[in-house]
């Protein structure tokens, strides 16, 4: 990360990058929200078929999904003018970190001892991003 920059300037894209690791959690969550009070898609046929089709692209939590994931790309890509991809594109895997949490917590997603594991190695690693 350029450290001659303004602070001002930084500091408006690592809000930015927060926003964008925020939405993409809470799209996924509720991604996972509205595919779980659908049919099971088990085969080819299930998932190509016109209902489930119509059921995926009305259905208010996929659409709302769609809105988190295309703000966050709007603000990525704005964040992006600022800050290094090669420092943005890793912090980005804390999206899964809150993922983990908000499924846990708003889901009941049991989450085992080596997840939680992995999840601590992700948050390690951005440390050590954050700190070059």
């Amino acid at each position: 990360m350029n450290q001659s920059m303004p602070e001002k300037r930084l500091m408006f894209a690592m809000i930015l990058l927060t926003i964008c690791i925020f939405a993409g959690a809470f799209g996924q969550i509720s991604w996972k929200h509205a595919m779980s009070n659908m049919e099971t898609i088990d085969d080819v046929d299930g998932l190509l078929s016109l209902d489930t089709i119509w059921n995926i692209i009305t259905n208010k939590y996929i659409i709302l999904g769609l809105l988190l994931y295309g703000s966050a790309f709007f603000l990525w890509l704005s964040a992006l003018s600022t800050l290094d991809v090669s420092f943005m594109y890793p912090m980005l895997s804390l999206a899964y970190v809150l993922t983990a949490i908000l499924a846990f917590v708003f889901l009941g997603e049991e989450i085992s001892l080596i997840r939680w594991s992995g999840i601590f190695l992700v948050v390690l690693g951005c440390v050590l991003i954050m700190r070059s």
